[in-house]
């Protein structure tokens, strides 16, 4: 950044107004006075400086929901694009240096005219369709509900999930199942209800259930039944009792049934003392289960206090969740052994705090469709109390297991809620691609496919169970939130296209040829006209646009140790090897607007602007007399390269992008401040005349910002890198 003034001719003589201006700071030398006279100069730069980083929030929103990022949003996190980034610069800066030494300077002038005006259509064209675009979204409301007397059991699926109901007396106990889905929904009523004997077990007994493709199995301790999810039809029916001499026993010669899941040839039961064992049964005696082998589960595993969600996941694996673990048991019918084994496990999670939410379906970044899907890949997802989110991919038919669990590291839902209450598979717009619904303790977010971009939200209440979509009879989709507490409520809402979140690149034909029309004329008047004005009106629009591209394209960290490593290059480039001061030489000579321009009089014209910076100190100049009884109007002029304001600008914007919508505009704010008191500092050094690096005060002033800002409004979770290479 600099200050320079410039004669009214040409010709290589002092001026009298530039000598009465020496005369008069001799008198008065502080930097204070200094700073005071050019203080029109002041002002106008750091209003242009705080517009430009205004205008890149403004049109922010536009990048935003066309998920325009340089490189990808994995790319946001990753170290190496910074490097290329500044690779970049030092081969741009190389290039138009060395041009302008072969005397070159028509190839630079329009080489650079050509960017600049792709960069302008940059913000233009976003900024014409800002006026037109609403980004705002209503609001879900619920408008219908009610309620039913059976307690929620868990989920069969995407849209459905079964309610229990302990019927009867003390002679006459029953359990009775509903099973509800989408039709449900809309009815009020369960598609079928079954009722399963309990006695001689009591009402203490546990109930459990265990998912199947087709069936699910239910267990009361006394009775293991399948039920057929599509009819409500028994399909097998085995006791779990004896009886001699009259005294009934609950279990069998080997152990109780606390859970049970009926396999083809067999069951499985599960007690719990840990106790895993596999009867065959014979298609021609029905109900008849014969002991074939035993294994035991791992001792953290408790299927009577902590017990979440059974589900086969393929015939031979079963997906076991508690709210301390989540395990996968390959479960086969030999032991293999005299000694009781541990059943075999291909996969097992520990939480550290506990879960409360778990699905497993078909993945969001399966490349197949729902309908391609043979049984053969999947997603386990867990949500936890402390708002962890954890996705793995399953792969079946791997040798051994080895690696059919690998974690889905795409997923990037760290610290998305604070805690979860339900973690669901969903497919909202029956596109045969799943999105997941991830729900805290007051709000469901639906996000979408694999970019898990947040739609639309849906409030619940903190007994909330699923949310379950369906249609009505005019194809509306509503949202269906079931909540649980001594009975089942339901209530809904109609979807509208007015709830969604925009997605995609937004352009509409009137305002996309608006954008081009204004970038052209003004490089046209650029060109034919190239005033500070002029300059000043494109250097802000494309500063804003490359600030925002670039905002938008990186997290925080990697923005600071850009602004880190561009500071260490400019105060080289300025001070050591002066090369810096030679490229600005070229660009003002050309009259390119890669610069701001803060004129203190009226007077002043860019156009006859020929003074080098390099060439500027005021120690040297020497005192001609000069008439003071004729003042003339100021002409001199402070510059500002559009890096000095990029650079704290990217970080304000990317502070928005990538923070925590609770503080993440606090922060930008505190980061706006802290490049604004780097510039302050940065002006006392101007005021002296003599050409500086601005990166290190005005990026070494935002950082400091971004930090502070960040541990009032974030705390310590402001120090999290979370970057690769």
């Amino acid at each position: 950044m600099s200050e320079q003034s410039t004669g009214e001719s040409g010709e290589n003589e002092v001026s009298q107004e530039f000598v009465q201006m020496e005369r008069e700071l001799n008198k008065e030398t502080s930097v204070i006075s200094l700073m005071r006279e050019q203080m029109k100069s002041m002002v106008g730069m750091v209003s242009m400086f705080v517009i430009t980083i205004l205008l890149s929030l403004f049109i922010r929103p536009w990048y935003d929901v066309a998920e325009l990022h340089a490189f990808g949003e994995a790319g946001s996190t990753q170290a190496r694009y910074i490097v290329l980034e500044l690779v970049m610069i030092f081969i741009f800066t190389a290039f138009v240096i060395m041009l302008a030494r072969y005397k070159k300077e028509w190839v630079i002038k329009y080489g650079i005219l050509g960017v600049l005006t792709i960069a302008l259509m940059y913000t233009t064209v976003p900024l014409a369709h800002m006026f037109v675009i609403d980004f705002d979204t209503e609001d879900f409301q619920y408008m219908d509900s009610f309620e039913s007397d059976e307690t929620y059991l868990m989920d069969i699926g995407m849209g459905a999930f079964i309610t229990h109901d302990l019927i009867g007396n003390s002679t006459n106990w029953q359990d009775s199942v509903s099973y509800w889905d989408e039709d449900s929904m809309v009815s009020g009523t369960p598609e079928w209800t079954y009722n399963q004997f309990r006695l001689p077990a009591g009402d203490s007994q546990i109930f459990r259930v265990v998912k199947s493709s087709n069936h699910i199995t239910m267990t009361n301790g006394a009775w293991i039944s399948s039920i057929d999810i599509n009819t409500g039809q028994m399909i097998e029916n085995y006791a779990c009792h004896s009886e001699e001499d009259g005294q009934v026993t609950l279990g069998t010669d080997y152990g109780m049934c606390d859970m049970a899941v009926i396999v083809e040839g067999g069951v499985y039961t599960f007690s719990t003392g840990g106790d895993v064992i596999f009867y065959r049964t014979f298609e021609q005696s029905p109900g008849v289960m014969t002991y074939q082998s035993k294994w035991g589960l791992p001792p953290n595993i408790d299927i009577r206090n902590e017990f979440i969600d059974a589900t086969m996941i393929e015939d031979e694996r079963m997906l076991l969740v508690t709210k301390s673990s989540a395990l996968v048991m390959h479960l086969e019918e030999n032991s293999g052994t005299l000694d009781i084994d541990l059943q075999k496990i291909i996969f097992q999670y520990n939480s550290t705090s506990s879960i409360t939410g778990v699905d497993f379906g078909h993945s969001p970044w399966s490349e197949n469709n729902i309908s391609s899907n043979i049984g053969d890949e999947g997603l386990l997802i867990i949500g936890e109390q402390d708002g962890t989110i954890t996705g793995w991919e399953w792969q079946d038919n791997l040798p051994n297991d080895e690696g059919a669990f690998t974690i889905q590291d795409k997923m990037n839902l760290e610290n998305f809620v604070d805690s979860v209450q339900n973690v669901q598979i969903t497919d909202l717009d029956e596109s045969g691609f799943t999105d997941l619904l991830i729900t805290s303790d007051d709000t469901s977010y639906w996000l979408h496919t694999k970019l898990l971009k947040n739609k639309i939200s849906f409030p619940v209440s903190d007994n909330f169970s699923m949310g379950i979509f369906a249609s009505d009879a005019e194809d509306d989709i509503h949202f269906y939130s079931v909540h649980n507490s001594q009975k089942i409520s339901i209530e809904s809402g109609e979807i509208t296209e007015e709830m969604f979140s925009l997605e995609g690149l937004q352009l509409y034909q009137t305002q996309f040829l608006i954008g081009i029309i204004v970038a052209l004329v003004l490089m046209v008047l650029l060109y034919v006209h190239s005033e500070w004005y002029v300059v000043n009106t494109v250097g802000v629009l494309v500063g804003a646009g490359v600030i925002v591209m670039l905002g938008v394209a990186f997290v925080p960290t990697l923005i600071i140790i850009f602004m880190i490593l561009a500071a260490i290059y400019d105060a080289w480039a300025v001070y050591k090897s002066k090369h810096m001061l030679e490229l600005a030489d070229t660009m003002i000579g050309l009259q390119l607007p890669i610069l701001l321009v803060a004129p203190q009089d009226k007077g002043y014209s860019f156009r006859e602007e020929k003074a080098p910076i390099s060439d500027i100190d005021r120690s040297e100049l020497p005192e001609p007399r000069v008439n003071q009884n004729k003042p003339k109007k100021n002409k001199e002029a402070m510059f500002m390269g559009l890096g000095d304001v990029i650079f704290p600008g990217m970080l304000v914007l990317s502070a928005v992008q990538w923070l925590d919508a609770d503080y993440g505009l606090s922060v930008a704010i505190s980061t706006l401040i802290g490049g604004l008191l780097g510039y302050t500092a940065l002006m006392t050094y101007v005021a002296r005349g003599k050409a500086q690096a601005g990166l290190p005060l005005l990026n070494g002033g935002a950082i400091l910002g971004y930090f502070i800002g960040g541990l009032i409004f974030a705390g310590t979770a402001i120090f999290e890198l979370g970057i690769t290479w």
